[in-house]
C-alpha cells in the first residue's frame, strides 16, 4: 500500500474538489455566514422602534414632545392611547416596544416650576431594545428640554445664550423597564439559548432517522408502505417527538428552579407552544432526511439550517432592525416563532391569544413539510416502475413439451 504523504494529500484534495457538499462547506459556507451575520447588523443600531403614546396634557408642549419623538430615528409613533393600562397591554402583546406617557397639567405645572416628569415604559424582554430605547429617549428629551428652556428664557427674560446655559432647568424625565427591570442578562438569554439547543438536537436526531436506513441498506423494506407514507413518517419521527418533549420539560424545570428564570405565564400554554414547535422541527428534519442520501449529508444540511436560526430569530437583535430580505428568511424558520412565544409566555406572562399566531405558523410549517415528504415518498422516493417490478413474482420459463406441473 502506497502511504506517501504527498500522494495522500493529493487524494484528499481530489476528494474535497469532487465532493460538492464538502467543497461548499469548506469554501462557501464561511463566506455565506459572514455575509449573513454581517447583514443582520448592517443598520448598526436599533431604529424606528414602535412607540405608542398617552397624552393626558393635550397641550402645545406635549404635542411638540411627541413630534420630537416622531422625528427621532430611534422611534416611530404608531398609535395613541388614552390610559396607561392600554399602553402596558400594547407592550405586553408586542404591538409596541416603547410607551410614552405625558401626564395631565404637564405644561402648566412646568411653567410654575413644579416637577411632573414624563414617563417612558420600555419593553425590557429584549435588552437591545431596552438599551436603545433608554438611550434614545434620554437624547430626545434632553435635546428638546435644552431647546425649550433656552427659548423660554430668551423670550421671557431677554437673556443671552451664555446666560441661558447657566440657568437651564431640564424637563423632568423618568423611565420604567418592563419585564426585566434589573437588566438581568440570564433572563434575557437563557430561554433563547435553550430553544436553539433543543432545535439543534431534534434536527440532528430526525435528520439521521431515514439516512441510517439508507446507509444500512434496509430502506427498501419501507416500500410496502409506499401507499401509506404517513406510517413511515409516524414510525420514524414519533420517538424523537416524545424525546424532545421530555428534554424540553427537563430544561425548563432546570431553568426555573436552578437558575430562577422568570415564569410569568402558564405552563400549559408553554406546553402547547412546545408541541407546535416540535411538530414543525420534526417535519423539516424528516424532509431533510428524506432528501439526503447518507447520514453525513443529512447532518450537514440540518446544521446549515440550524446554525443561523438563533441569530435570525429576532431574539437578540430586533427583527425590525434587520434588512427586509433577512426578515423574510427569519419568518421561514420555526425558532423565530418559538422564541417569540417563549418570551411572551414565560417572560411577559401573556396567555394563549397573544401567541396564537406563533402556534399557527409552526403548525402550518410542520404540516406543509410533512405533506411534501408524503408526496415525495409516494411518487418520487419509491418510483412506480421499480415498485411494480418488485411486486411481480417472476415465474420460471419452462421449455415446450415439459411434463412438469404446478
Amino acid at each position: 500500500m502506497d502511504l506517501r504523504i504527498g500522494k495522500l494529500i493529493t487524494e484528499e484534495w481530489t476528494h474535497i474538489l469532487k465532493d460538492r457538499r464538502l467543497f461548499a462547506i469548506l469554501f462557501i459556507v464561511p463566506l455565506m455566514y459572514t455575509l449573513l451575520f454581517g447583514s443582520i447588523y448592517v443598520h448598526h443600531k436599533v431604529t424606528e422602534m414602535a412607540t405608542v403614546v398617552m397624552d393626558e396634557d393635550q397641550s402645545p408642549l406635549s404635542r411638540q414632545i411627541i413630534q420630537a419623538f416622531e422625528q427621532s430615528e430611534s422611534f416611530q409613533i404608531t398609535k395613541e392611547y388614552h390610559s396607561e393600562d392600554e399602553v402596558k397591554r400594547a407592550l405586553a402583546s408586542g404591538e409596541a416596544r416603547v410607551g410614552l406617557i405625558i401626564p395631565s397639567q404637564f405644561e402648566a405645572k412646568l411653567k410654575h416650576g413644579e416637577t411632573l416628569p414624563l414617563l417612558t415604559l420600555i419593553d425590557g424582554s429584549n435588552m437591545m431594545i431596552s438599551n436603545s430605547a433608554t438611550k434614545g429617549a434620554n437624547e430626545v428629551i434632553t435635546t428638546f428640554s435644552m431647546g425649550y428652556s433656552q427659548k423660554k428664557l430668551q423670550l421671557q427674560q431677554g437673556l443671552q445664550s451664555e446666560q441661558v446655559m447657566n440657568t437651564l432647568s431640564p424637563i423632568p424625565y423618568r423611565y420604567r423597564i418592563m419585564y426585566n427591570s434589573a437588566f438581568n442578562y440570564s433572563d434575557f438569554m437563557l430561554y433563547g439559548l435553550m430553544g436553539a439547543i433543543l432545535q439543534q438536537v431534534l434536527f440532528l436526531g430526525i435528520a439521521l432517522t431515514i439516512t441510517r436506513e439508507k446507509d444500512g441498506g434496509t430502506w427498501r423494506r419501507f416500500e410496502a408502505w409506499k401507499r401509506n407514507p404517513w406510517r413511515i413518517a409516524y414510525a420514524k419521527t414519533a420517538p424523537y417527538f416524545l424525546i424532545n418533549l421530555f428534554n424540553t420539560s427537563v430544561a425548563f424545570v432546570v431553568a426555573l428552579y436552578v437558575f430562577e428564570a422568570p415564569m410569568g405565564g402558564s405552563l400549559l400554554t408553554g406546553l402547547a407552544l412546545t408541541l407546535c414547535f416540535t411538530w414543525a422541527v420534526s417535519g423539516i428534519g424528516y424532509l431533510i432526511s428524506l432528501f439526503s442520501s447518507n447520514q453525513l449529508g443529512s447532518t450537514q444540511t440540518a446544521m446549515l439550517v440550524a446554525v443561523p436560526s438563533f441569530m435570525l430569530s429576532g431574539f437578540t437583535w430586533p427583527m425590525e432592525a434587520m434588512p427586509k430580505a433577512l426578515q423574510v428568511v427569519s419568518h421561514m424558520l420555526p425558532l423565530t416563532y418559538y422564541l417569540d412565544g417563549v418570551r411572551n409566555v414565560f417572560v411577559k406572562g401573556n396567555d394563549m391569544h397573544v401567541i396564537a399566531h406563533d402556534c399557527i405558523a409552526l403548525i402550518l410549517t410542520g404540516t406543509l413539510t410533512y405533506f411534501i415528504a408524503m408526496l415525495l415518498t409516494r411518487f418520487v422516493v419509491f418510483p412506480k416502475k421499480k415498485s411494480q417490478e418488485a411486486a411481480v413474482d417472476p415465474q420460471p420459463v419452462l421449455p415446450s413439451g415439459s411434463n412438469l406441473s404446478v
